[in-house]
């Protein structure tokens, strides 16, 4: 009864998610990857080496698939992104049942992750299919663990990182489990630290993000700006997430392993001040759930239905006011896109796009991921006006110039030619 609840609230708080458009990031995705084929993939889930492409064939092929299937028709790839996540749910459910926590705790504890607005962007948008199942797999992996399946667990763990890098920080977590409410058995575990040391050495040596966003600062500016941004992800007010600490307290094991859980996949997260999004805080987030799960395990039922009760209102008013923002961003890009794929349509000799500015908050490589959609094809320019190579393509082909009115959300393209524009 309990569960059917949270599957028709979920559905009820989030059933506008239908209405929403692509990214940047996943238009630039799929401008390539519904081209690659098994060959691509085989290789790069068995490889035991970093991708300094940050090729992440798990994610990527429901790119490749969900690509060739549909296109940029949004809504079906919106399904497989919702099931993900409910699925994480009833993982969870089953961590929280083999740590031996009450069915009344454990309940809350997953209607707090089904629902909470907390990192609602990643059961929002494809492009944070990777976040979901890298805690899918991490999720497989621990569950498999405490069942004493470590190869089982292994293997889940490899398609964890091959999902998203944060999952080198898993045997940490497992080692957690055996420390604090285990067994103890570190021996099973060594190939598991064999292969993160193995990923992180790589990563830290064969980066070849020297110093943009994606690199990493061990420094006290970056804590000043990462700890703030995450701690207020919890209950969406500054520091929520410190609300947490005096659980260390409790003198129970299972907290201090969701504390650590949480605190081992929030780790590498708080040295990129450059990569600061909500759905980051998805896994960290089932490893605070573990902990205030197990810390609820001694109050009464009815408090915890209360306290419930308490937090769904608040919860709405954030998840209203985020999948708003969110919706509008995406209206912009719709328009956007669908205004560029009817001109396209209509002129599809016309391969460079020289543009004034990109809808909302893309970025160069959505329009650029954009035009190469449309036209079915890879590699084609799509030039932002004031860069040089915008000139040089004025000065030798025929181009589609392209002006987009943000407050009006047209987009008003017109061919120009070399006679033209010399």
């Amino acid at each position: 009864m309990a569960a059917a609840a949270i599957f028709i609230a979920f559905c009820a708080l989030n059933y506008r998610v239908y209405d929403g458009f692509f990214q940047d990031d996943e238009l630039d995705t799929l401008s390539w990857a519904p081209l690659l084929g098994w060959h691509n993939y085989v290789p790069a889930l068995l490889k035991p080496t970093f991708d300094v492409a940050n090729f992440r064939p798990t994610g990527h092929f429901y790119f490749t698939l969900a690509g060739k299937a549909f296109g940029l028709d949004y809504p079906p790839y919106v399904t497989p992104i919702l099931a993900i996540h409910l699925f994480n749910v009833i993982l969870l459910w089953l961590v929280l049942r083999k740590l031996r926590i009450p069915v009344w705790s454990a309940m809350a504890g997953v209607a707090f992750f089904a629902l909470s607005a907390t990192a609602m962007d990643a059961y929002w948008k494809p492009m944070y299919v990777f976040d979901l199942l890298c805690a899918t797999f991490c999720l497989t992996s621990l569950l498999l663990w405490m069942h004493g399946r470590w190869v089982l667990s292994f293997v889940a763990f490899w398609l964890a990182y091959k999902s998203k890098e944060l999952a080198v920080m898993l045997p940490l977590v497992l080692l957690a489990y055996e420390f604090l409410p285990g067994k103890r058995r570190w021996l099973p575990l060594l190939p598991f630290f064999a292969a993160s040391l193995s990923f992180g050495l790589q990563g830290i040596f064969l980066n070849p993000n020297n110093d943009n966003d994606y690199t990493f600062r061990f420094t006290f500016a970056a804590l000043q700006k990462t700890v703030p941004f995450y701690a207020r992800r919890l209950l969406f007010l500054p520091f929520s997430g410190f609300l947490l600490l005096p659980l260390a307290f409790v003198r129970d094991r299972r907290v201090w392993f969701g504390l650590a859980s949480m605190a081992c996949f929030l780790f590498t997260l708080l040295f990129l001040p450059g990569r600061l999004f909500e759905a980051y805080t998805y896994l960290p987030l089932a490893g605070a759930v573990i902990a205030v799960a197990a810390a609820a395990s001694t109050v009464n039922p009815r408090w915890l239905a209360l306290g419930i009760l308490i937090w769904l209102p608040w919860n709405y008013r954030q998840l209203h006011r985020e999948q708003r923002s969110q919706l509008d961003r995406d209206d912009q890009a719709f328009a956007f896109v669908d205004q560029l794929d009817r001109w396209a349509t209509k002129n599809p000799g016309v391969k460079t796009l020289i543009y004034n500015a990109p809808p909302g908050v893309y970025h160069h490589w959505g329009v650029t991921g954009a035009w190469n959609i449309v036209h079915h094809s890879s590699g084609l320019k799509a030039l932002f006006k004031g860069w040089p190579e915008a000139s040089e393509v004025r000065a030798d082909e025929t181009f589609a110039n392209a002006t987009w009115d943000a407050a009006r959300r047209t987009l008003t393209i017109q061919i120009e030619s070399p006679k033209r524009t010399n």
